[in-house]
Order: C-alpha cells, then structure tokens, then sequence
C-alpha cells in the first residue's frame, strides 16, 4: 500500500470518526492543544465536522452523546 493511500485511509477514517463520535472528537483536540501536543489551529478542519455533526444530531433530537467513548446513532 503505498503511502499516499495509507494516509487518505487515516484522513477517511478521522473524518467518519467526526461524524460518529463528534463529542469524542472535540475533547480529543482540546485535550491535545491543552497539552501542547498541537497548535491552536491545528485540526481545525476537524473540530468543525465535529462542530457540524452535534448541531446535525441536535436538530434530529438526538443530541450528542453524553459519554465521550459512546457513539450514537
């Protein structure tokens, strides 16, 4: 597998992570740049498909999940 497509997998497979877990995500980065881990604008791209994806589950009434490791859907 070359690289490239390696890295398109992860990408893919963040973003559908964004998309299931979008609460699981933003704590994530947050806890990332809290850390120093990242910069403040680091995954940005991501935190706003989470930022999408709660105001998505929220006008479905759904809501996102109040535990962090707990998908829904």
């Amino acid at each position: 597998m070359s690289i490239s497509l390696y890295r398109r997998r992860i990408a893919a497979t963040v973003v559908q992570l964004a998309k299931d877990d979008p609460v699981l995500v933003k704590e994530v980065i947050a806890r990332l740049r809290e850390s120093g881990e990242i910069e403040a604008d680091d995954l940005v791209y991501l935190d706003r498909i989470a930022d999408r994806w709660i105001r998505i589950a929220e006008y479905n009434g759904k809501g996102p999940s109040t535990h962090p490791h707990q998908a829904w859907g």
